[in-house]
């Protein structure tokens, strides 16, 4: 006599079979309210050293994204040393034009740069199909760029913060942002360190 075995093939289950109902129009309407209630706000941290971690940043910020959120492109310059003013002769004798000249250079660096990030960010949305609201801001200037930059992150009432490693990946701001962001989820982007 020949054995047969016969092997139950697993039934998948119908919609009419599943434990949770059908989604209605007005269940699916309370969702995506749900999902623009609860989207994120992100901080991208920019930094005139560090252009290639900032790039990076960007596009792991879009990569990230979802429709409705938020991303905040932001810039800490560092407050120009009072020591440059010291190493003047007399600083008294520095016309206005050349202390304001002086006081604007960290500013106007932080201008240039946000828009190479805006350059970043149309290049990554052309390329992914995405539409993310990004906003470009140079905050002002700052003895601490450290605390400056988790200031604007309370400010910005921002849920995650996302910046790259540092020139090298030997930055001092992630690993400080890492250990005193709170409230605040931060990724540090490495992808481009070798």
């Amino acid at each position: 006599s020949r054995l047969t075995s016969q092997v139950a093939s697993p039934r998948l289950p119908t919609r009419a079979s599943l434990p949770y109902p059908r989604p209605t129009l007005a269940r699916t309407a309370a969702m995506l309210t749900s999902r623009f209630m609860r989207a994120t706000k992100m901080i991208v941290g920019v930094s005139v050293k560090d252009i290639e971690g900032s790039s990076a940043a960007m596009k792991k910020a879009l990569f990230f994204a979802q429709p409705g959120d938020h991303i905040s492109a932001i810039h800490v310059p560092t407050l120009m040393p009072e020591m440059m003013l010291s190493s003047m002769s007399d600083p008294g004798d520095a016309s206005e034009d050349a202390l304001l000249a002086l006081s604007n250079m960290p500013t106007k660096a932080g201008a240039a740069m946000m828009d190479k990030m805006r350059q970043v960010a149309a290049a990554e949305m052309a390329l992914t199909g995405k539409t993310i609201n990004i906003d470009y801001k140079v905050s002002a200037p700052t003895s601490s760029v450290k605390s400056g930059l988790l200031a604007a992150c309370r400010y910005e009432g921002a849920n995650v913060l996302i910046i790259g490693a540092g020139v090298g990946g030997k930055g001092s701001i992630p690993p400080f942002v890492a250990q005193n962001a709170d409230g605040v989820t931060v990724c540090i982007v490495r992808d481009h360190i070798q």
